[in-house]
């Protein structure tokens, strides 16, 4: 079933070139409920959670089936769920943080912060890291999803990654690689001289009162944590391990809640945290040397989502996918989690924006 937090009178609507941003009636509210519980039975997805927010306030949250199956606990409008590669956004946010204070060059060699690292990848910059051009392959491709399920050094990663030849020359093609951001939160570590988790914390969770929003940690007590699913070859419903935060440091072990998720798109809709001129450089488009646009920024997809600018990112770990999407024209975002790996939540996606923009 589902709960319904309405924030914003019936009727709202906020004009936009493309799209125009409407708060839907109870009819087409039951509406999406019905579309999103077929596609969660068709997929034996356990539980999920749907959010649209506007400057910080949750206009409308929805959940759906449990958080955890065999507590018979319902999904709650506090719950937290994994969100996968959402994560890598806010290692991107703390360096362009240490690229303001004079810490970090993102065109710098990555050597310079992490001397140790295979020859192989000389010449490999910082930036490149975070937009998916270095070259450097994709360890969780070669060891698969179950190494989030391990506690792995950063040494471990590495050899991983080495053990394949290069899959580019350095800015010359583009290729998803969680090694990249993986290596990305190491050095801003390194300059900030605290783990990862910390420098998230003290440059971005704390100052936003983001409470909920942590690493995953499975030996932590985190209060509303979702747990994560999958289904075995029978096609019967199993548990899988939270993720180990060694396993991916920011490229993809956070968890978060609808609530924080709202206060980080009031952040960057402002000029509280980044400088107007950090966010363009965070949002700017890669552009390789042969006029191929790749629609990755640092950390974000750029991509228009039916002809409407937007910065979003998926998210899919061991036992979860999530959405995360921020239409600026329209100045409107949508959140989606759900707690079993291996499930579209953009289908989800798409649903909210068939009913919270029906004009798109």
């Amino acid at each position: 079933m589902q709960i319904a937090v309405i924030l914003l009178s019936i009727g709202l609507l906020v004009s936009s070139a493309h799209a125009q941003f409407v708060m839907p009636d109870e009819d087409a509210l039951s509406e999406l409920d019905g579309k999103i519980e077929a596609y969660m039975s068709a997929n034996n997805i356990p539980g999920g959670l749907i959010a649209v927010a506007r400057q910080g306030d949750i206009l409308s949250l929805r959940t759906y089936g449990k958080s955890n199956v065999e507590l018979d606990v319902p999904v709650a409008p506090d719950h937290v769920f994994e969100i996968g590669s959402i994560s890598k956004q806010f290692v991107a946010a703390a360096a362009m943080l240490q690229v303001e204070e004079g810490k970090l060059n993102l065109d710098d060699p990555i050597h310079k912060y992490l001397p140790n690292l295979p020859s192989d990848w000389t010449g490999i910059t910082v930036k490149q890291l975070f937009n998916h051009t270095s070259g450097i392959p994709d360890y969780e491709e070669i060891y698969t999803y179950d190494i989030y399920r391990l506690r792995v050094t950063p040494e471990d990663v590495i050899k991983i990654a080495n053990g394949r030849p290069m899959d580019f020359e350095p800015g010359q093609g583009w290729y998803y690689s969680n090694t990249g951001h993986y290596l990305a939160s190491m050095i801003v570590e390194r300059v900030d001289g605290v783990p990862i988790g910390k420098v998230l914390e003290n440059r971005i969770f704390g100052p936003l009162g983001m409470t909920q929003t942590r690493f995953a940690d499975p030996e932590a007590i985190i209060k509303g944590r979702a747990e994560g699913y999958w289904v075995n070859r029978r096609g019967e419903l199993i548990n899988r391990n939270a993720t180990e935060t060694s396993s991916t440091l920011g490229a993809g072990g956070l968890l978060s809640s609808a609530v924080d998720l709202a206060k980080w798109d009031a952040a960057l809709n402002g000029a509280g945290l980044l400088s107007e001129a950090s966010k363009e450089i965070m949002w700017e488009s890669t552009i390789l040397p042969d006029g191929t646009n790749t629609y990755y920024a640092l950390g974000w997809d750029v991509e228009p989502d039916r002809g409407m600018a937007n910065t979003s990112h998926s998210g899919q770990v061991a036992g979860f996918v999530a959405y995360f999407t921020r239409f600026t024209d329209q100045q409107v975002s949508f959140i989606v989690f759900m707690n079993r790996y291996r499930v579209s939540s953009r289908v989800v996606k798409d649903l909210m924006l068939d009913t919270f923009m029906p004009g798109s």
